[in-house]
């Protein structure tokens, strides 16, 4: 393992037995397809210290570790981060503003907002490839969370699966959603749960509050649509009637144990830009 650098490592609970080993890499340890085909092609996807197939039924308490020869890490293209809002920063962990329309993560330009966090790194003199906790829609705006080295990520993974990350959103959504209620619907084969309060009712939509309990590929989105109240903007699961000048979805807080403060609560927050909204609630 000398030639190799361990990206992520975890050992499997008794509730993920019989989870594909590169199933369980990408959704309990946060390691990218990408990553995850470097890691197999190089023999870094590791069971118990030793190289094993993506497919490899697991067990409780094995223990999965993902690995990268050094000279292997993935590396993105580096942007200007003269526009990038940072809302948090620490030794371990940047929090950014990601505005609507900007890329989470970009691996063939530098057009995503990781991108300009790389170049944030740079400015510091700290060569580094920004390590993503979650993901947000480009559509979307608000707060996303890097972190700056291996064991943080997984760090970070492990406090998302233990449900000890609160990820809320303010959205709008059409017609009159007038009570707070858990959308509990199997998004791709998974279990997927969404809470929504609404804020403000008004005539032809509503303001919301959403808080993700799971984090599925467009959950929000998709689970607001099977409801019946797609968000506005949403030019994927709406329809025309609610297409406008961006997704009526912002990320506002995202709250969690500091991974390596004992006792010490992060708590991120991004203010709603309501102008961009303003369009939405005329009447």
């Amino acid at each position: 393992m000398r030639s190799k650098v361990i990206l992520a490592e975890q050992e499997v609970d008794p509730h993920c037995a019989g989870m594909e080993l590169g199933v369980y890499a990408r959704q309990h340890l946060g390691i990218s397809n990408r990553r995850l085909q470097k890691a197999v092609r190089t023999r870094g996807l590791l069971l118990n210290g030793r190289p094993a197939h993506s497919k490899r039924k697991l067990r409780p308490g094995d223990r999965v570790q993902v690995a990268l020869p050094a000279k292997e890490q993935v590396k993105i293209p580096v942007a200007d981060p003269k526009n990038l809002k940072v809302l948090y920063e620490d030794p371990w962990l940047l929090a950014v503003d990601k505005p609507a329309g900007l890329p989470s993560y970009s691996l063939q330009d530098a057009r995503g907002a990781a991108n300009q966090v790389a170049g944030h790194f740079l400015a510091q003199g700290l060569q580094l490839t920004p390590r993503p906790l979650h993901r947000l829609d480009t559509p979307a705006s608000g707060v996303l969370v890097f972190a700056k080295d291996a064991e943080t990520q997984t760090a970070l993974t492990a406090l998302w699966n233990e449900g000890q990350v609160q990820r809320r959103y303010y959205a709008i959504c059409q017609g009159r959603l007038e009570t707070a209620q858990e959308i509990k619907e199997r998004l791709d084969g998974q279990e997927a749960l969404t809470k929504v309060k609404p804020l403000s009712i008004h005539p032809h939509c509503t303001e919301l509050r959403a808080e993700l309990i799971t984090g599925r590929t467009h959950q929000i989105r998709r689970h607001l649509a099977a409801l019946g109240h797609p968000l506005l903007g949403d030019r994927r699961y709406g329809t025309a009637v609610e297409a406008g000048p961006r997704l009526a979805l912002h990320a506002c807080e995202v709250s969690f144990p500091h991974p390596h403060k004992k006792g010490e609560h992060v708590k991120i927050c991004s203010p709603v830009p309501q102008a961009e909204f303003r369009s939405y609630l005329l009447p």
